[in-house]
């Protein structure tokens, strides 16, 4: 993934963007396997947690974005619920 030219103050929770780049980002539906693509809003901070329903096969999901300080993105899912 490429990285976002965002620049953090280390001092306050908010970004500031450098750039208005569009990005998104994939994950793996835990239920499904599919590969799911998402926009990402990094204008929701470095650290992101929320619920989503995979388009493709609508088992929930809880969505993790994580930026560094490098602007490197990571994105993964787990399944919101314990299936068992």
């Amino acid at each position: 993934m490429q990285p976002i030219d965002y620049e953090f103050d280390d001092d306050m929770d908010e970004e500031e963007p450098l750039s208005n780049t569009s990005l998104d980002g994939t994950y793996v539906c835990d239920n499904c396997g599919e590969e799911i693509v998402i926009p990402l809003d990094i204008a929701a901070g470095r650290d992101q947690e929320y619920v989503e329903d995979c388009p493709v096969c609508c088992s929930p999901s809880v969505i993790h974005v994580q930026i560094d300080n490098d602007g490197d993105v990571q994105v993964w899912a787990e399944a919101e619920q314990d299936r068992y």
